[in-house]
């Protein structure tokens, strides 16, 4: 089985990707693809292939406004028709035309089509260390990997299996997995929604408790605003009372001042009076009533 599967592979790697036969007169390009001289002479003399695949890639995009890629035919050397089935080992995209010769051709060499695909999506079958085609597993990585890391990478001396029996793995396993992660989500849906709920009860709670300190701050401030008020009107009061006080004796001691100034006048006059009787009278009665107001102010 592994010889003819061995025989299958070489033969893949002998056939022209473009008439689908034995190479004939084959001749290699500076890509590394080989082909039949006759086809890739026929190939290059339509040069503008690449060019028209765009321009038509281009037009469909722009008449659809959408970004869907669209994949043509690689093998049309004409004018290239829109690709029904992408062929992962001679990697290909092939019209409906080579696809019917291609079927033909390949019947019992195990290539596998798929819908359309780019080179990206191709480029991304092919191992990225060794360039070979993805064709096997590594349980122990769990990885898919080439023929070539089963002999010269680090997964030699790994359990390797077959794409095929990894999927029958996988599929043995699938409607388990699928519940077990089902659950798991279920029961993360379950831990979010508890968590919302918890979240919505500390905001109303946090709401409830800053309402509360918001009235009771408020009744304090208004207590405090009123004590104020109080103290002020009882500072104004005291102030107004010694004001009113100091002032009545601004009043007294002006009063006593004329009175005193006015004597200091009579006295001025009186310095050069030459009666006797007059002099002591007149003396007399300002002297006691400069007495008199001394007594007052003590």
């Amino acid at each position: 089985m592994a010889e003819l599967d061995t025989m299958i592979e070489f033969k893949d790697e002998l056939t022209c990707p473009i008439c689908l036969e034995i190479y004939s007169n084959p001749v290699s390009l500076k890509c590394g693809h080989s082909f039949c001289k006759k086809c890739i002479q026929e190939a290059l003399g339509c040069q503008q292939k690449e060019q028209k695949k765009e321009e038509q890639c281009e037009k469909k995009e722009g008449s659809s406004g959408q970004q869907e890629e669209v994949i043509l035919c690689d093998l049309c050397l004409q004018e290239p028709q829109r690709a029904v089935k992408t062929c992962l080992r001679c990697e290909a995209s092939l019209c409906q035309a080579h696809l019917s010769k291609h079927d033909t051709k390949n019947a019992q060499n195990n290539h596998i089509l798929v819908e359309p695909c780019g080179p990206q999506a191709l480029a991304e079958r092919r191992c990225p260390q060794h360039g070979k085609h993805l064709e096997y597993y590594c349980v122990g990585d769990s990885v898919c990997i080439c023929m070539a890391c089963c002999i010269l990478s680090s997964h030699k001396n790994h359990k390797i299996i077959t794409l095929q029996e990894a999927f029958g793995l996988s599929q043995s396993v699938f409607a388990e997995t699928l519940r077990t992660i089902k659950s798991h989500e279920a029961a993360l849906d379950q831990s979010i929604a508890n968590l919302l709920i918890q979240e919505e009860k500390i905001k109303t709670e946090n709401s409830l408790q800053r309402e509360q300190l918001e009235s009771l701050f408020g009744e304090i401030n208004l207590k405090l605003q009123e004590k104020k008020e109080e103290l002020l009107k009882t500072l104004s009061d005291f102030e107004e009372k010694e004001l009113s006080e100091i002032q009545m004796q601004i009043d007294k001691y002006k009063m006593q001042k004329d009175s005193a100034s006015h004597d200091v006048q009579e006295l001025e006059a009186l310095r050069d009076q030459k009666d006797l009787l007059v002099f002591i009278k007149a003396f007399s009665v300002i002297r006691a009533r400069s007495n008199n107001s001394q007594c007052l102010t003590g």
